[in-house]
């Protein structure tokens, strides 16, 4: 039988157990509860965002200038009568004269283009504007549109015309025959601009050009046309002037820089 000493001796060593027992399920339950609050490591390591690509992006401008190598000449007749069928003949008697004269010009058929052709009543009315309107006649219209390939001959061709019959001659209209060439030069010099604007801006600022990033046709403007001249000449050569017209392109380019 134990002793009353032995009795207590006992007692301290057993709650010494219990203390120990609850430290170690106090320590397991905080190392379990930091384990689940934790994060979880993601096995692809997440890099830092790409500084922005250093570029410079400027604007080029291309113009070619050339004399224009052919022209659109519209001329015709004009008739007039009491009866629309007598106006009618008349103007296809002139006209048939005038394609003819056309045609020994040196113009070729294919480039001989009706236009027009209308036949309207004539109407009169009184000095004062006062009372109903009067027929009067017929006019006759027959206009067409030639092409001449050869503008040296132009002048002649329209005193040819009008000796022929044609009494009305609307203007003419000049243009480039090859205008792809044109838009090809003015697209070269566009670029051309634009590298040496973005070789200055990279000096200016310490910095070297790099590869090109982008090239972006922003439009190629059509031949600018010359205004219509009103010509119209009896005896001697016509004076014919075509000028000058333009192609322009411009382009953007962006070069990476070094």
């Amino acid at each position: 039988m134990l002793s009353k000493q032995s009795r207590a001796l006992l007692g301290v060593l057993l709650a010494a157990l219990l203390g120990l027992a609850a430290l170690g399920a106090f320590l397991t339950q905080g190392n379990v509860r930091a384990q689940e609050d934790e994060p979880e490591t993601d096995e692809t390591v997440q890099q830092p965002e790409q500084q922005a690509e250093r570029v410079i992006q400027v604007n080029g401008h291309g113009i070619v200038s050339a004399q224009p190598d052919q022209a659109i000449v519209r001329f015709g007749v004009q008739t007039q009568s009491e009866s629309a069928g007598d106006a009618l003949e008349e103007n296809n008697v002139l006209m048939q004269e005038v394609i003819s004269a056309t045609l020994e010009a040196g113009i070729a058929e294919d480039d001989i283009q009706t236009q027009q052709l209308r036949l309207e009543p004539v109407y009169s009315q009184t000095v004062d504007a006062v009372g109903p309107l009067t027929l009067t006649g017929y006019r006759a219209i027959n206009n067409v549109a030639v092409t001449v390939q050869d503008l040296g001959g132009l002048g002649d061709l329209l005193d040819a015309a009008v000796a022929a019959g044609a009494n009305t001659v609307e203007g003419i209209h000049f243009e480039i025959g090859d205008r792809q060439a044109l838009a090809a030069q003015a697209r070269e010099a566009a670029v051309t601009d634009a590298m040496q604007k973005a070789e200055q801006l990279a000096q200016l600022t310490g910095t070297e050009l790099g590869i090109v990033m982008t090239i972006t046709e922003i439009g190629t403007a059509p031949p600018q046309p010359f205004p219509e001249a009103d010509v119209f000449g009896i005896g001697g050569a016509v004076p014919i002037a075509p000028g000058t017209q333009t192609v322009e392109a411009h382009v953007q380019v962006s070069w990476q820089l070094e």
